[in-house]
C-alpha cells in the first residue's frame, strides 16, 4: 500500500510541475486570425452639376407669324455625366406635358393647353428608356435594364414637339408653359 501512496504523490509532483515546465520552453510563435466583415450596399447616383440639371429653356413656343406651335424646336441635351451604379440597375423615366401657367382664356375649338413632347433618357442602356407625354401612363419603353455595375454620363432629350388635337391647332397665351422629365435609377436587387 506504501508504493501505491508514494506512486500516487510522485504522480501529483509531476503532474503539478509539468506546466511550469510547459510555460518556461518556447514551441515557437503564437498567431490569431482577425477577420473583417462589411458591405457595399447597392447604390445608383445621378451625376451632373446644377447647371447641368437646369431647365429646358425653349423661348417662344409659337410662330408669332401663324399662332402655330414652331416645328423647329429643339432644346440642347442635358449631359448627366458621372452616373453610376455600382449593381445591376434600372432606369425609368416619365414626363409631363407643357401646361399653360396662370392663363385665364377660356379653352375654345382651335385651341389647346397643353403641348406633348417624347422624354429620352439614353446612353445608360442599349435601347434609350422613352416616355410620351400624350401616351398612356404606364410605357413599356419607359423602363430599361442594365444588367452590369457601370458609369456613364445620362443623356436627357425632349423632342418631337407636338399638339394632340393637330398641328392646326394653336396653343393659348401664356407667359409660361411649364413642363418636367423625372429621371429614377434604381439599383436591382
Amino acid at each position: 500500500m506504501s508504493d501505491f501512496r508514494f506512486c500516487l504523490g510522485a504522480m501529483a509532483l509531476l503532474a503539478t510541475a509539468m506546466p511550469a515546465h510547459a510555460q518556461t520552453d518556447p514551441t515557437g510563435p503564437d498567431s490569431v486570425t482577425v477577420r473583417f466583415v462589411g458591405g457595399v450596399p447597392p447604390v445608383c447616383q445621378i451625376g451632373g452639376s446644377t447647371d447641368t440639371r437646369g431647365s429646358f429653356d425653349l423661348g417662344v413656343l409659337i410662330d408669332t407669324q401663324t399662332g402655330l406651335l414652331r416645328r423647329n424646336l429643339a432644346p440642347p441635351q442635358k449631359e448627366l455625366g458621372d452616373t453610376w451604379c455600382n449593381a445591376p440597375s434600372e432606369i425609368e423615366i416619365s414626363a409631363i406635358e407643357l401646361t399653360p401657367q396662370g392663363a385665364t382664356a377660356q379653352l375654345r375649338s382651335g385651341f389647346t393647353n397643353a403641348i406633348h413632347y417624347t422624354a429620352t433618357a439614353s446612353g445608360w442602356t442599349d435601347i434609350a428608356a422613352t416616355y410620351r407625354t400624350d401616351g398612356a401612363t404606364t410605357q413599356r419603353d419607359a423602363v430599361q435594364t442594365a444588367p452590369d455595375p457601370r458609369v456613364v454620363p445620362l443623356i436627357i432629350t425632349a423632342s418631337d414637339f407636338r399638339l394632340r388635337e393637330g398641328s392646326a391647332t394653336r396653343p393659348l397665351a401664356s407667359r409660361a408653359y411649364l413642363g418636367a422629365i423625372r429621371v429614377t435609377l434604381r439599383p436591382l436587387p
